[in-house]
């Protein structure tokens, strides 16, 4: 099984068992941290095995949609809090959970993905047919989106990261990232002081892709590795400088220590060569009629500032 939908009505308690926990506080974590863990109590011929995908949808009058996204992390099995006669209890680690107003309504599911019964999703679970799956994803993730992307997502730091539920979990693969670079608090007081420009190359994503560049860079932990002991505490001004993706990529490539902005510029001033063709506008091919321009400029702009050369 590839995916199931959980009803829930937030009018009770949120999970089952002793872990069952308040709404509020569950998304609160997931915002925090990133991950949500809880038991849900499933039908006993329920099969999840662990890797399920798990869409979360609010049923009851205060709303009905799509409310957040999780995975399977421990298969159903009997719980001393739960007599068998009712059900088993699954491992289900939350890694989106939205605020209630803020649900994917079930009118534009029962749209965009009629393939299931959106009036009979069961607490116990729903499987999604196969065929459903990725309409369903791309109902999300089309959703997510359309909406403003909260600061403190790590999506917000990186758009290269996958939006939770937007891809089948056999596609995504669990990698460490330097926690200092993907810090949205960090990222954002780097930004305010130092700004969006390139701290190697200078370049400025929005100059280069115009609004869909607006705003956008990354961030780079110029701190050595060796230099940082347990206590070591964040200082985002001093520490974290913006940095374009390719230079980033670079500064990490140097060893033991990732390569200073400094040791950046020299490659590349060192790897220019000829030097780009000046007063060209950013993220074009200049014509040919362009270039002689520009050159017959550049030659009346040496002639007229060393006039004796010409003689």
């Amino acid at each position: 099984m590839a995916a199931v939908v959980l009803g829930w009505n937030p009018a009770t308690a949120f999970g089952a068992g002793p872990g069952r926990a308040d709404y509020a506080m569950a998304a609160a974590t997931v915002d925090r941290t990133g991950l949500f863990g809880i038991r849900w109590r499933v039908g006993r011929g329920q099969q999840m095995a662990r890797g399920t995908d798990v869409w979360l949808f609010a049923q009851g009058r205060h709303g009905r949609g799509l409310l957040g996204h999780g995975v399977v992390a421990a298969a159903p099995q009997p719980g001393a809090a739960l007599p068998a006669r009712l059900g088993l209890l699954a491992g289900v680690v939350f890694d989106l959970l939205l605020p209630p107003g803020d649900a994917l309504p079930a009118e534009l599911l029962q749209e965009s993905v009629p393939d299931l019964n959106w009036n009979a999703v069961r607490s116990t679970g729903t499987v999604v047919p196969p065929p459903a799956e990725g309409h369903l994803r791309a109902a999300w993730t089309s959703y997510l989106r359309s909406r403003p992307v909260p600061e403190d997502w790590l999506g917000a730091v990186d758009p290269t990261i996958p939006l939770p539920g937007s891809l089948p979990q056999d596609t995504l693969r669990e990698v460490a990232v330097n926690r200092c670079e993907h810090d949205p608090e960090g990222v954002q007081r780097c930004v305010a002081f130092h700004g969006t420009s390139c701290a190697a190359c200078g370049l400025s994503m929005e100059q280069m892709y115009g609004p869909a560049g607006a705003s956008f860079v990354q961030v780079h932990h110029i701190v050595p590795p060796s230099a940082i002991s347990p206590d070591y505490v964040l200082d985002p001004v001093s520490d974290l400088v913006p940095m374009c993706p390719n230079c980033h990529a670079i500064a990490h490539r140097g060893a033991p220590d990732p390569y200073t902005p400094a040791e950046l510029r020299q490659m590349l001033a060192s790897a220019r060569g000829a030097q780009p063709v000046r007063n060209s506008i950013p993220g074009t091919v200049p014509t040919p009629e362009q270039l002689d321009a520009q050159a017959d400029a550049a030659r009346l702009r040496d002639t007229s500032l060393h006039p004796k050369d010409t003689q």
